[in-house]
């Protein structure tokens, strides 16, 4: 089965110290519960979410039914912290996991299909006019790799060093791009929804 780890133990310092998780999405649902729907629509497996302080128990409560969380004590350590602890949670029968920002609200369930559906046993980034986005899909045989990787390391690291191991999935989608950091983001966001 391949499960969904959504990171969303971010302080939000960049939006004004607000949990991104929460923000709510053009769909009407807060970023978090758009992306369960977005996973389960595709046919994913398990979601559960990454949260930490200082909005943990916020993000928490503001979880859709039947998503896990697991707590990441110290996000300020950067987004590896995060994915290592999703991972560490994985059950045995995860054959592959998505890495899923929060702020990276408005893929398309299609596009999500695809990458579930891609190459077994590759790391699959999806590609918008040749940029990688999110989510991206890990194999099983990589999660030691990834829990090996130090403090200083990104996942992008990893991926960068391994290109043989990776597939660049081309989608016809620019969500996979959509990183929502700032006020000005969102707002963008919330314009785009209206046109």
């Amino acid at each position: 089965m391949i499960y969904t780890i959504i990171l969303a133990a971010g302080a939000g310092s960049r939006i004004g110290n607000k949990p991104k998780a929460l923000l709510i999405a053009p769909q009407g649902r807060n970023f978090v519960t758009t992306i369960a729907h977005t996973v389960r629509e595709a046919g994913g497996g398990g979601v559960s979410a990454v949260i930490g302080p200082p909005h943990g128990d916020a993000v928490k409560k503001g979880l859709p039914p039947g998503v896990g969380a697991m707590t990441n004590p110290r996000p300020d350590r950067g987004m590896l912290s995060s994915v290592q602890t999703g991972i560490m949670a994985l059950p045995s029968n995860a054959v592959a996991v998505l890495v899923w920002p929060v702020d990276v609200p408005t893929v398309q369930v299609a596009t999500v299909r695809a990458i579930l559906s891609a190459s077994p046993g590759r790391i699959i980034v999806p590609t918008y006019n040749k940029k990688g986005g999110h989510p991206v899909r890990i194999p099983r045989e990589r999660f030691g790799e990834i829990m090996a990787l130090d403090g200083e390391a990104t996942l992008k690291d990893l991926i960068d060093s391994k290109p043989e191991l990776v597939e660049r999935l081309a989608v016809d989608d620019k969500g996979i791009l959509v990183d929502v950091d700032t006020q000005a983001d969102f707002d963008a966001l919330a314009a785009t929804a209206k046109k």
